[in-house]
């Protein structure tokens, strides 16, 4: 495989498992942070995140390098993390 090759894999890779994994914690944060009901929250949480997964994968395609995809992806786990875990969540 190719050097081209291995950055096309680790995009897909990037976009593909990164991208649900951002998603995921898109609707955690987005189910304890939202005043509502729990099970308002976690379906709108599931809705949101679902609409947040495209551009994800679009980006990882946009950005320079496999290393900057996957850079970002890190950096909104990390962000949505903590924010889910100010806002109650307990992994």
């Amino acid at each position: 495989m190719t050097r081209g090759h291995l950055a096309i894999v680790a995009r897909i890779a990037a976009g593909a498992g990164g991208g649900y994994g951002v998603a995921s914690l898109v609707a955690v944060a987005a189910a304890y942070g939202l005043p509502m009901s729990r099970a308002d929250a976690a379906s709108a949480g599931a809705m949101l995140g679902l609409l947040v997964w495209p551009p994800i994968v679009m980006a990882c395609f946009y950005a320079r390098s496999a290393t900057r995809a996957w850079m970002g992806i890190i950096l909104a786990a990390l962000l949505l993390g903590g924010a889910a875990m100010l806002a109650g969540w307990r992994p």
